[in-house]
């Protein structure tokens, strides 16, 4: 496994995208800090993120810029998905959408140890 914080930024989203938040536990710290959108830990990481998986099951991400130094990547990523479960006190609707989202991950050892997680959300509810 490559440990350089691009490719465990990679990793992180290739695992959103199959739907494999269980397989979080291998790139990211059991003390992993989480602030905005990520939540608090690695358990409020995998709710949020499950939620978003729930409400739009073939949710995909699609990282197009990943700026790295040091330890900390930053991404930029474009989100696409339908609309087939409750999200936000709304039922699925069955609409295409795509919206945007920052994310700085810090990596440490291999692994992620803090995370920042910000989506546009106004794009997101239209």
């Amino acid at each position: 496994m490559n440990d350089h914080p691009k490719a465990v930024a990679r990793q992180f989203y290739q695992m959103i995208n199959d739907g494999t938040l269980h397989k979080l536990d291998e790139i990211c710290s059991k003390d992993l800090r989480g602030h905005a959108g990520a939540g608090d830990d690695l358990f409020q990481l995998k709710q949020s993120i499950g939620s978003f998986i729930e409400a739009f099951p073939d949710l995909r991400a699609d990282p197009r810029h990943l700026v790295c130094e040091g330890d900390l990547v930053s991404t930029w990523v474009t989100y696409k998905g339908t609309h087939h479960g409750e999200f936000a006190g709304l039922s699925g609707t069955g609409r295409p959408v795509k919206f945007a989202a920052w994310d700085l991950i810090r990596v440490h050892d291999g692994r992620i140890v803090e995370i920042t997680q910000y989506c546009d959300v106004f794009t997101l509810m239209n």
